[in-house]
């Protein structure tokens, strides 16, 4: 059975749709956040009015899942709740920030099903579109012009609508490359040509040759080593890649170093 959060009497969050849905205005409308921002909102509600370390969300939303994030992108994604939950139409601010300790929800809590909060128009996806009032009236059987016309602007929208997904999609793509041209380039390091998260040249070459004993990665011709170093959870993870993360057809294998321990 869905669970969903009804939040200060006024919104839905539906973690399985990833949205948030208020109870009434904006015709229903949901709003929806991307996946690890929707996780880090259910674990603060989950745990609410209690503070969750920074450590604890990087393991639950991004560790347990084999990745390695830093935090600043924690940071952006708590930015992205709150954005999401003032255009769904939350006046409060619910999620604090409390410093060097973590982050904590102080919402006014109601757990249920997407039923016991919204009616089933609201809980269905909706249709709008905008009709004259006139033609409702008239009703009068439109003619080929007419015809040819309302299709003729289909059309366009429809163009104009996958114009605008290509761009996002594309936008998207830009800012994930952009994340790793930000690494500085260590150089030649045991063989694989390496960049790391930390400008320090000693500090991340001493860090990639001891991870590189407690378990050797081979690196071939043109094999690209993204190393990211998070003091703050205690490890380092490693992207070896066969060529450079920007181009098309790279790939790559993610490994995770933690203090005493080796993921893959």
């Amino acid at each position: 059975m869905r669970r969903v959060f009804l939040i200060n009497g006024t919104l839905v969050f539906d973690p399985d749709e990833h949205s948030l849905r208020p109870v009434q205005g904006h015709d229903g409308r949901a709003v929806v956040i991307h996946t690890p921002a929707s996780e880090c909102l259910l674990k603060l509600l989950e745990h609410n009015n209690q503070v969750l370390t920074q450590k604890f969300l990087f393991e639950e939303v991004w560790e347990k899942h084999g990745s390695v994030v830093t935090t600043n992108t924690l940071y952006q994604n708590i930015a992205s709740i709150r954005k999401g939950l003032k255009s769904a139409g939350l006046a409060e601010d619910i999620i604090k920030t409390m410093p060097k300790m973590g982050f904590k929800s102080i919402a006014v809590l109601r757990i249920g099903v997407p039923e016991d909060f919204l009616s089933d128009s609201e809980t269905q996806p909706e249709v709008f579109t905008n009709i004259p009032v006139s033609m409702v009236e008239n009703k009068k059987t439109p003619g080929r012009f007419a015809h040819f016309i309302s299709s003729k602007w289909s059309f366009l929208f429809a163009g104009l609508l996958a114009v605008l997904c290509w761009g996002m999609l594309v936008i998207n793509l830009i800012k994930e490359d952009s994340f790793y041209k930000n690494y500085s380039y260590i150089g030649l390091v045991n063989g694989c040509e390496l960049y790391s998260s930390y400008p320090g040249v000693d500090t991340s070459t001493n860090s990639f040759v001891a991870m590189n004993k407690r378990y050797p990665l081979v690196c071939n011709m043109g094999s690209v080593v993204y190393m990211t170093i998070n003091r703050l959870q205690e490890g380092s993870s490693v992207q070896l890649c066969n060529k450079k993360i920007e181009i098309r057809d790279a790939h790559c294998k993610s490994y995770f170093f933690k203090r005493g321990a080796y993921e893959q």
